[in-house]
């Protein structure tokens, strides 16, 4: 059998093939803790070609000599259980915040979205892959043309995507929430308003961040939201308030003004070019082309709304999910099979729903596994919510082991990145080909040498202090996530390391005895 050669190095786009990319987005205003997608643009789909590759890697530092000793357990209490505490639907991926502060990203990453490396590419992901250089986050927010920010606890605004790795917003020190869309909004603490944005240079079309600028005329704002070049700020009265911010970097936003004809207010979000309203009492109002408000759906009681320019998406009081218009699966009504829901978020070809016990359920459009795991439905659908993953974190010796591509958790075991993790080690990974096929992968450490076959759950043992090899079994064989050559974290058991898997705290520690 001929055997596609594996890497976890970076990968292409097909010579043959065309992606455009995703439009600019025409703004979305939100609620706190997120945004939602606001492009219509549909993309096609390609399989990513296997790029560079290269034989042998090894670290340059080898570790101290090592143990053989492994535990695998399973918590049996829940007081360190994370949780997801928020979560962004976006343009064919997720973002999402988990309860320790850390940021976790799935789905399509053909154009750099979930901003994980600025020259690697992967089709997708297989499971959540942790975002890089930021800790104690407390707010995020996602846009579909593939820009991402988070606040941390420290006040600071961070972006990252399309390409780009988190990077600090210059200028703002004291924010507590952020949107992102056609130009980008900051909460400050003293409830004030900043707001930027990003202009393309006609000679490489590269992104320009400009410097925030304070919005005047704006204060105690609990809420702030866009929708194409227009900004909303909901004020602690329950008024509504909104001014044009221009397209160049040159000149000022207008004053804001108050819109008339809406009070009491408790929340806002648009669908694309229109706003929407919730009252204080649980009501979702919309408004006309005239600007007139128009009730909608005032059957439910509602605490939290979003949505976008092809259906909305309500979450009541009593923890149910109802979704209107062109929705994600083509159906109207109440999403069945959720309950207990705290938070919603309406991307735009899929639905999350976050739970009580701090679960994500995702469906609708699932062909990158932008829902959270793999499709139930042919054509890349899911009709029935599933749970999405929880993110998987790697330590080696006590420092949290950062990669490009993620630990996947299996049915059996957990698939670890092979090249990365090797010389996170100081193992020598290589691949053994024939007629440029690969036969099979063999790894080194200090003393050890250990080969897998692909597709074979058999792996040989062999010691430089022994003549003869021995044979170990693998709960499964190698694989290939996201362009990533995999191995079982049994593997590097059998070089002598130390591991261990908590599943109940997600957290797989590899060590090595000194």
């Amino acid at each position: 059998m001929s055997w596609p050669e594996p890497s976890d190095h970076r990968t292409n786009p097909e010579q043959n093939s065309f992606i455009p990319p995703d439009p600019p987005v025409k703004g979305k205003p939100a609620r706190r803790w997120r945004l939602a997608v606001a492009s219509t643009w549909l993309t096609t789909t390609l399989l990513m070609g296997l790029g560079h590759d290269s034989i042998s890697y090894a670290a340059t530092t080898p570790l101290p000599p090592s143990g053989t000793s492994t535990v695998h357990t399973t918590s049996a209490t829940t007081e360190n259980r994370l949780t997801y505490t928020a979560v962004e639907g976006a343009h064919y991926y997720t973002i999402a915040l988990r309860s320790d502060g850390s940021v976790w990203a799935w789905g399509r990453n053909m154009f750099g979205e979930l901003g994980v490396s600025e020259d690697i590419r992967y089709r997708h992901t297989s499971s959540p892959v942790r975002i890089p250089g930021i800790w104690n986050v407390i707010a995020i927010s996602a846009a579909g043309g593939g820009i991402n920010a988070a606040v941390q606890a420290d006040g600071t605004v961070w972006e990252w995507g399309a390409g780009k790795l988190p990077y600090q917003v210059e200028g703002i020190s004291s924010a507590k929430d952020v949107v992102t869309g056609s130009f980008n909004i900051a909460l400050l603490r003293n409830g004030t308003v900043m707001s930027w944005q990003r202009q393309g240079t006609q000679e490489n079309d590269s992104e320009v961040i400009q410097r925030p600028h304070a919005v005047s005329g704006l204060k105690e704002i609990i809420q702030v939201g866009s929708s194409g070049q227009q900004g909303y700020a909901l004020k602690k009265d329950g008024s509504l308030w909104t001014w044009d911010e221009p397209n160049q970097p040159d000149k000022s936003p207008s004053k804001p003004a108050k819109l008339k004809g809406l009070s009491n207010i408790s929340s806002i979000t648009s669908t694309d070019m229109s706003l929407l309203v919730l009252d204080q009492n649980g009501k979702v109002w919309g408004l006309d082309e005239k600007g007139k408000p128009v009730s909608l759906h005032h059957d439910l009681k509602v605490k939290q709304m979003d949505g976008n320019s092809q259906y909305i998406l309500l979450l009541t009081t009593s923890g149910e999910v109802y979704s209107y218009g062109r929705t994600v699966t083509g159906k109207e009504g109440r999403v069945k099979h959720l309950s207990g829901i705290t938070d919603i978020s309406a991307g735009y070809h899929h639905n999350l729903a976050l739970s009580s016990n701090g679960t994500i359920w995702g469906w609708g459009s699932d062909k990158y596994q932008e829902a959270g795991a793999p499709a139930t439905s042919s054509g890349g659908m899911v009709y029935q919510p599933i749970q999405a993953k929880l993110g998987i974190d790697v330590y080696i010796n006590d420092d949290l082991f950062q990669s490009t591509y993620s630990a996947v958790q299996t049915q059996h075991t957990v698939q670890l990145p092979v090249r990365a993790v090797s010389e996170a080690i100081g193992a020598t990974f290589e691949m053994n080909k024939v007629n440029g096929l690969v036969e099979a992968y063999s790894f080194q450490y200090e003393d050890r040498t250990v080969t897998i076959r692909p597709n074979e759950t058999v792996a040989t043992v062999k010691s430089s202090s022994s003549s003869t090899a021995q044979s170990i079994s693998l709960p499964e064989p190698t694989g290939n996530y996201s362009g990533a050559t995999t191995v079982p974290f049994e593997v590097f058991e059998a070089l002598g390391l130390t591991v261990n898997w908590d599943e109940e705290t997600s957290k797989l520690t590899i060590q090595s005895d000194t």
